[in-house]
C-alpha cells in the first residue's frame, strides 16, 4: 500500500503517455510543472487519456520510485484543476480518494464575511 502520510502532492492533470517512466516523467516535472523533481517530500501524480491508469513518482533522497495502478474496470476521477497550469495541489485525502474511485469536486467552501460579526 501506498503511504502518502508527509507528502506534498501535486497532480499533472493532462493526458501522459503510460510508457513514460522515471525520464520522461521527471522530464515533465522540470518542463511542464516547472518544479524540481528531485524535491524531496514531493509526490507527481500523472493519468492516461481514458484515466484507467496512475503513475505517481517520486524522489526520496536517494533515488526515484514509481506507484503505478492501472483499473481493471471504471476510471479514475477527474478533479476540477487550474485550466492554465493543467496541474494542481492536492491533500492526502483527496488523491486516496481518486485512487480509490471516488469522484472528487473541489469547491468554494463556506467563508464568514466580517459583516456580520458583532465586535
Amino acid at each position: 500500500m501506498l503511504s502518502l502520510t508527509g507528502y506534498r502532492l501535486v497532480l499533472w492533470n493532462s493526458n501522459t503517455d503510460m510508457r513514460l517512466s522515471f525520464n520522461g516523467l521527471s522530464g515533465i516535472v522540470v518542463n511542464e510543472i516547472k518544479e524540481d523533481p528531485f524535491q524531496y517530500g514531493t509526490l507527481y501524480a500523472f493519468f492516461n487519456h481514458r484515466r484507467t491508469q496512475v503513475k505517481i513518482l517520486g524522489w526520496d533522497g536517494d533515488g526515484f520510485g514509481i506507484f503505478y495502478k492501472r483499473l481493471s474496470r471504471g476510471t479514475f476521477g477527474t478533479p476540477i484543476y487550474n485550466i492554465e497550469t493543467k496541474m494542481m495541489v492536492l491533500e492526502k485525502k483527496d488523491l486516496l480518494l481518486i485512487l480509490e474511485g471516488v469522484e472528487v469536486r473541489f469547491r468554494k467552501r463556506y467563508e464568514r464575511s466580517g459583516r456580520y460579526h458583532k465586535s
